[in-house]
C-alpha cells in the first residue's frame, strides 16, 4: 500500500472540492464536510491589514438550536471547552477565528475541525437524550481505573495540529495509544480521523497505535468499520468495550 499516494489523493480530492465565492467582504468557501443535517459545511473569510478573520455566520449554533437542542450549563461548559481547545472564540452565536496571513492554512483548518467537533458531541440520539459520549467514556475509563491524558494535541507532519480525545501512556506491555471518540461514525468523520492520523503517525513512535471508539447507538455508516481497519486503525463499538478492555489498560 503506497500510503503517500493515498494521502496526496485524499489532499487533492479536497482541493477539487472545496467552492469558493466573493460574498460582500467575505468570501464564502464551501467545504466537502458535512454537518449534522447533511448539509455542506460553510466558513467565511475576510483580510483586514494582515489578519485573517473567520466567521461561520452562526450556522453551527443556531443550526442546532433550531433542531430542538437545548444549552444546559453543562453543555455550555462543553462548549467552551471546544473552543478554547481550538484558539475559537463566541460572539452571540457567532464562532470566530483569527489569524496572521502566513498562519491561515492551519488556522482554517482548526477552525473547520472545531465546527465538526461542536456539530459531533451535541448529536444527541434519541436514546442519548441525557449524556455525551465523551462523558461517558471518561466515566468508564475512571471505573476500570484506566489513566489518561485528555484533550491532547500532536503536531503532523504536514505542519498541522491535531486534536485527539485522549492518550493512553506507553507501559512495558503496551505502545503508546491515542483515542478518539467518534459519537457520529460516518465516511466524514472517518475520513478526518484518517487523514489526521496518517500526518500525526509519522511524528510519533513507531508502534503507537490510535484506537476510536464508536458509538453504535448511533448508526454506522456502511463502510466505516472496513475503513479502519483498512489503515491499521482500531475501532471499538462502544457496546463492546468490556471486551475491549485489554487495548486500554497498561
Amino acid at each position: 500500500m503506497d500510503i503517500q499516494k493515498l494521502v496526496n489523493g485524499y489532499i487533492d480530492w479536497l482541493k477539487q472540492e472545496i467552492v469558493i465565492e466573493k460574498i460582500g467582504e467575505y468570501y464564502e468557501i464551501t467545504t466537502p464536510f458535512l454537518d449534522n443535517a447533511n448539509d455542506y459545511l460553510q466558513i467565511y473569510i475576510k483580510q483586514i491589514d494582515d489578519e485573517i478573520y473567520f466567521s461561520d455566520d452562526s450556522a453551527t449554533l443556531q443550526g442546532l438550536k433550531m433542531n430542538g437542542f437545548e444549552f444546559t450549563p453543562a453543555r455550555k461548559e462543553r462548549l467552551k471547552k471546544i473552543l478554547f481547545q481550538y484558539g475559537i472564540s463566541l460572539n452571540g452565536d457567532e464562532l470566530i477565528g483569527k489569524s496572521s496571513v502566513s498562519s491561515f492554512a492551519q488556522k482554517k483548518h482548526l477552525f473547520i475541525q472545531a465546527i465538526l467537533r461542536i456539530d459531533d458531541m451535541f448529536t444527541i440520539s434519541k436514546s442519548r437524550t441525557s449524556s455525551y459520549f465523551l462523558d461517558d467514556i471518561q466515566a468508564f475509563f475512571q471505573k476500570k481505573d484506566i489513566y489518561y491524558s485528555d484533550d491532547v494535541q500532536f503536531i503532523g507532519r504536514s505542519g498541522f495540529y491535531h486534536n485527539y480525545d485522549f492518550l493512553l501512556q506507553r507501559s512495558k506491555t503496551k505502545p503508546e495509544r491515542l483515542c478518539k471518540a467518534i459519537n457520529v461514525p460516518n465516511k466524514n468523520s472517518m475520513e478526518s480521523t484518517l487523514f489526521a492520523w496518517q500526518d500525526t503517525k509519522p511524528a510519533r513512535k513507531k508502534d503507537s497505535q490510535l484506537i476510536v471508539l464508536l458509538n453504535d447507538q448511533n448508526r454506522i455508516a456502511k463502510g466505516v468499520v472496513e475503513g479502519f481497519n483498512n489503515y491499521g486503525v482500531k475501532s471499538i463499538l462502544w457496546s463492546k468495550r468490556a471486551e475491549n478492555i485489554s487495548l486500554f489498560t497498561a
